[in-house]
């Protein structure tokens, strides 16, 4: 009886938690690219460093990764072109809210 218990707590548990993800976020990156960190760039190093990372990712076997982009008008327009257009690029969209929002992009990969 003790352990039919245990696995009805647990599943509980899990439901419960899996309601609230999908509400929130179901996108968990498994590595980042911050645009901040990196200060003024041009259009060649913003392509780059994007092109740098997802071949990185895909190599490595990661399958959904953050580009954070900031909200401006340099770098978040050309970082949303590059993405529509990479062969890497599976599927992108705007970040949920634990993830920045309309300030990064929420990317997988292809398999």
């Amino acid at each position: 009886m003790k352990k039919r218990k245990k696995t009805r707590k647990i599943k509980e548990k899990s439901n419960a938690n899996s309601g609230i993800n999908s509400v929130l976020n179901d996108f968990y990156p498994e590595a980042s690219l911050d645009y901040h960190e990196f200060g003024m760039l041009d259009h060649f190093e913003i392509e780059k460093l994007l092109n740098d990372f997802l071949e990185d990712c895909y190599i490595n076997k990661l399958h959904n990764v953050l580009v954070i982009t900031g909200k401006g008008q340099v770098v978040r327009p050309l970082v949303g072109r590059l993405l529509k257009n990479h062969k890497l690029v599976k599927s992108f969209k705007t970040a949920g809210y634990f993830n920045g929002q309309n300030g990064a992009y929420e990317v997988s990969l292809n398999d």
